[in-house]
């Protein structure tokens, strides 16, 4: 993890979790990388909160052109949580699981903390993980955490086979924000190096490249895609979390595909 990695990380969790940490000072071209880095990540706004909260820090010398620009951003950004109309796996059997769910237990903190731990598992097998996702199911969970029924939860994740990649989900907690161990009853789970591997895919690959994931038709009669490395990427990228939730993520690649194949021009 590089400079501007780290001093990423500090302002994220100063801004989201009001934990302080000396910054290290960088150059203003590196100030910008770490600008495009909170913008390709959707998450500037709790950036720049951490800014602020860190004006006094003597290595915080960023230009005033530049802190202008991450108020600008700050204030258009919306953090409001998106959430889905109807939380839906791809698997039927699950999802069937899944809407059961839904049915019996209503509208509780318990359930929401399920839809965010699912919102984020389905994105990884997507998209790769989303650190503001990732960073929502943070914020959730540490704003909530004594209306929360952790048996009740562990049962439901167990039930919708989701133990390995709600670990992943942990380890990434623990490596990016400094959860502990206690703060996530509901699975058990140390970062190691499988997690660091993965934290330093997510700092340093975009998910724009999975937008170009379209399938067009050419001249002929097969089917070719706009940007066949795209295209790799996400086959590679998908073969790589499969092992984290493989009951989920084979619909997952198909449903996609055949969302891809819906946008071909007739």
């Amino acid at each position: 993890m590089d400079i501007i990695q780290r001093n990423f990380l500090r302002l994220l969790k100063c801004g989201a979790f009001g934990q302080r940490e000396q910054m290290e000072p960088m150059s203003t071209w590196k100030w910008k990388r770490l600008y495009q880095l909170s913008q390709m990540n959707d998450v500037t706004p709790w950036v720049y909160d951490g800014i602020v909260a860190c004006k006094d820090d003597f290595f915080l010398q960023i230009p005033a052109s530049q802190i202008a620009l991450w108020k600008e951003s700050a204030m258009q950004a919306d953090t409001e949580i998106v959430k889905d109309e109807e939380q839906r796996l791809t698997n039927p059997l699950l999802n069937h699981k899944l809407q059961q769910l839904t049915e019996k237990e209503g509208d509780t903190p318990t359930l929401e903390l399920l839809y965010n731990i699912i919102r984020l598992a389905r994105y990884i097998l997507t998209q790769g993980i989303n650190m503001r996702h990732l960073l929502e199911l943070g914020i959730y969970l540490r704003t909530t955490k004594d209306q929360i029924n952790y048996e009740q939860l562990t049962s439901w994740i167990k039930k919708l086979r989701m133990t390995k990649i709600t670990r992943l989900e942990a380890a990434l907690l623990i490596h990016f924000f400094d959860f502990k161990e206690d703060e996530i009853p509901f699975t058990r789970v140390k970062a190691n190096k499988d997690t660091v591997r993965i934290a330093d895919d997510i700092l340093n690959t975009s998910s724009e490249q999975v937008a170009d994931w379209y399938f067009t038709q050419g001249k002929n009669v097969f089917v070719s895609t706009t940007n066949s490395s795209a295209m790799m990427w996400h086959v590679r990228h998908s073969a790589k979390y499969m092992s984290y939730y493989p009951s989920e993520a084979i619909t997952n690649f198909f449903a996609n595909f055949a969302h891809s194949l819906s946008h071909i021009e007739e």
